[in-house]
């Protein structure tokens, strides 16, 4: 990596809301960069039927989290957007923020990244879908983990189509749900928006839940007051904020489900309408909607257990039940997929990737991978946080510490405890300031002020 003074030609991957906050703070610190988009247009996973093929929009999405917890640090969505802004509005934000800091013109649009190779040099080789290869000092991935789908186990065959919610509604290829019974396999944010949809007035003769495991449920808002804002777990970060990080995350995960239990104490629960009790709030993501407890205690919406087989134009379930289902959908969630690596190059084939500081991989201290987490909050405004990390350690403003502290600080991003949102970003803020203060340190004493 290029020394203090200079600045390493930098290569984003995705222009999604994590890529776009990436290519925005490399742009404030001067450092030079191109961001490859397969699509045709900024946004990512909020277009919907985006020309890349990894959107998972559908035309009921909106976000889960308030408005003011969505927006980035320097550029909020605008005061006539309703509190959860629908994926419409949210592409359209996401379009004039790049607009704003004028982003444009170094987005290569249409251009797919099919692999990365690191050099001998140091950097990276980059090889796009038409053939194309670049090198480049330093390596972004803004691709998500939310795109690659995970299905479940279906034994046996449907008469009808068996589908992954990424496809679902998709305006190239629609699947017509209208008086059809459908079964959505899952209890995640989507698979319970997808119920809630499906079950409206004139679509879907009926509806089933298919899940596994129970899921805790929250409301966005409680006699008026809005969810989550604030952050429900706001109020743990000062007494913990300064603890080493196992320390806090036991702390954490000892008074957060107390806090979840004051937070829907009175509210009607997931197993009073026949769905699995909850169990461990680190297991998932909450699920944060107004709509599908209220599904299922009317009867909109009907709770099955765990699918047990397929058989033509019935359903088998764990409980010996059986139902005529014309649709499947499996809402069970994404994987993560890094296809443009080679196997085994980051570490152990899996579904997840350890990071230092869930950033920066500890034996390429060249690449770097934001906006991939377990969280309860908005992603893009971690991302954002992330690089603010990352780009003083490209310029040479900040340093790594010791071999030893990385190793002790490179922990699965996805397989901890989600923990709270703003830890990690004083997690990422306190340890710039303590490799600024190394960068000073060695440039004192005659180094480079970089390890990257």
């Amino acid at each position: 990596m290029p020394a203090r003074g200079s600045r390493p030609l930098t290569c984003v991957i995705g222009a999604g809301p994590s890529g776009l906050a990436a290519c925005h703070v490399l742009e404030e610190h001067a450092i030079p960069w191109v961001c490859h988009e397969a699509g045709e247009r900024v946004g990512g996973q909020w277009v919907l039927g985006n020309t890349s093929g990894t959107s998972v929009a559908y035309r009921s999405l909106r976000t889960n989290t308030h408005k003011g917890m969505s927006r980035y640090s320097d550029y909020a969505l605008p005061d006539h957007y309703p509190d959860f802004p629908d994926h419409a509005q949210m592409a359209a934000w996401f379009g004039s923020y790049a607009e704003h800091f004028g982003l444009h013109d170094r987005i290569r649009f249409g251009s797919r990244v099919v692999r990365a190779e690191p050099r001998d040099v140091g950097g990276w080789e980059i090889e796009t879908a038409t053939g194309e290869r670049e090198a480049y000092d330093a390596l972004v991935v803004a691709v998500g983990n939310l795109w690659s789908p995970h299905w479940p186990d279906l034994p046996g065959e449907l008469d009808g189509p068996v589908l992954h919610a990424r496809d679902y509604m998709d305006p190239r290829d629609p699947v017509d749900c209208t008086g059809r019974s459908v079964l959505v396999i899952g209890l995640g944010n989507t698979a319970c928006e997808l119920a809630v949809e499906l079950s409206a007035p004139g679509v879907a003769r009926s509806v089933f839940l298919s899940c596994r495991s129970g899921q805790i449920i929250l409301p966005r808002r409680i006699d008026g007051r809005l969810l989550p804002a604030p952050h429900p777990a706001d109020p743990l970060e000062g007494p913990f904020r300064w603890l080493p990080r196992p320390a806090r995350d036991a702390l954490f995960r000892a008074v957060f489900p107390r806090v979840l239990r004051r937070i829907t104490r009175g509210l009607r629960r997931p197993e009073d309408v026949g769905l699995p009790a909850p169990a461990s709030p680190f297991e998932k993501r909450p699920v944060v909607n107004d709509e599908i407890i209220d599904c299922l205690h009317e009867g909109r919406v009907r709770p099955k257990p765990t699918l047990r087989r397929l058989r033509g134009g019935k359903v088998e379930f764990s409980d010996g039940s059986v139902e005529e289902i014309d649709v499947v959908i499996a809402a069970t969630g994404y994987r993560l997929s890094l296809p443009f690596f080679r196997e085994g190059l980051l570490g152990p084939r899996g579904d997840d990737l350890e990071l230092f500081r869930g950033v920066m991989h500890p034996r390429f201290h060249d690449l770097f991978v934001v906006g991939v987490m377990r969280a309860i909050c908005s992603i893009w405004p971690r991302a954002e946080q992330q690089m603010r990390w990352v780009a003083p350690l490209l310029t040479g403003e900040s340093a790594l510490p010791s071999a030893r502290e990385i190793a002790r600080e490179t922990y699965p991003v996805l397989g901890v405890p989600f923990g709270n949102c703003q830890f990690h970003t004083h997690d990422l803020q306190r340890d710039l300031s303590r490799g600024r203060r190394r960068a000073m340190r060695r440039r004192r004493s005659g180094g480079t002020g970089s390890e990257v």
